[in-house]
């Protein structure tokens, strides 16, 4: 990890916003209409991963044969009906911190864009050089490509960046993409992060870390 990062690449939900639990209520929402019962163990570990992909991945453990695509067409619905969206606590403070020393940042999500876009304040998103949502790759997080992305986007290399993560999927991707990745336990365990460079708690330990990155961040 070089000290002097250029940029700082996101994962959304469960990172900068406090989603994952409304997320989750969508799911268990869309499949109870389909007569099944999912578990959080069933969704936060592939959290991450693009969104029709989840739906495959928990059609296919409990042997549903309903059209992908109809279930995300519920869960979105569920979603944008009931969420009630906040950021954690930092986490603005984070943004502009980096914003104001000139780091680059970037939004790399499985969401879809509409999703940003009717959930998430614009004056937040703007702040952003690069938002990077499931419609902008093919092959979604654990595959490096959605990181492989936002670097192209911004015209850096893996070692200018830093990626921070809540899952294992997106560490994976990170990883693969050849970049240095924080994983923060907002949603799981430290036990399910271990691939990640670094662990930590809180955005608070976030925060001095990327403001103190030459002592800490090796």
């Amino acid at each position: 990890m070089k000290n002097n990062f250029r940029a700082v690449l996101f994962d959304f939900d469960g990172v900068l916003a406090e989603t994952m639990e409304d997320l989750y209520l969508a799911w268990e929402k869309a499949f109870l209409d389909l007569n099944v019962q999912i578990k959080k163990e069933d969704y936060f570990p592939i959290e991450g991963t693009k969104v029709i992909d989840v739906a495959k991945i928990m059609s296919d453990k409990y042997k549903l044969k309903q059209d992908p695509n109809k279930i995300v067409e519920l869960k979105n619905g569920y979603y944008l009906k009931n969420h009630n969206f906040s950021f954690y606590s930092g986490v603005n403070e984070i943004i502009d911190s980096l914003v104001s020393r000139g780091i680059k940042i970037a939004i790399v999500s499985a969401s879809p864009r509409e999703k940003l876009e009717k959930t998430v304040p614009e004056d937040f998103l703007k702040k952003f050089d690069a938002i990077i949502t499931g419609e902008d790759y093919i092959f979604g997080k654990p595959n490096p490509e959605p990181y492989l992305t936002a670097m192209k986007n911004l015209e850096l290399s893996p070692g200018e960046c830093i990626v921070i993560e809540n899952a294992p999927l997106g560490i994976k991707s990170a990883k693969s993409a050849g970049i240095y990745c924080i994983a923060i336990t907002t949603t799981l365990d430290k036990n399910y992060l271990k691939e990640a460079d670094k662990v930590i708690e809180s955005h608070y330990e976030l925060s001095k870390l990327l403001n103190n990155q030459n002592s800490q961040l090796e």
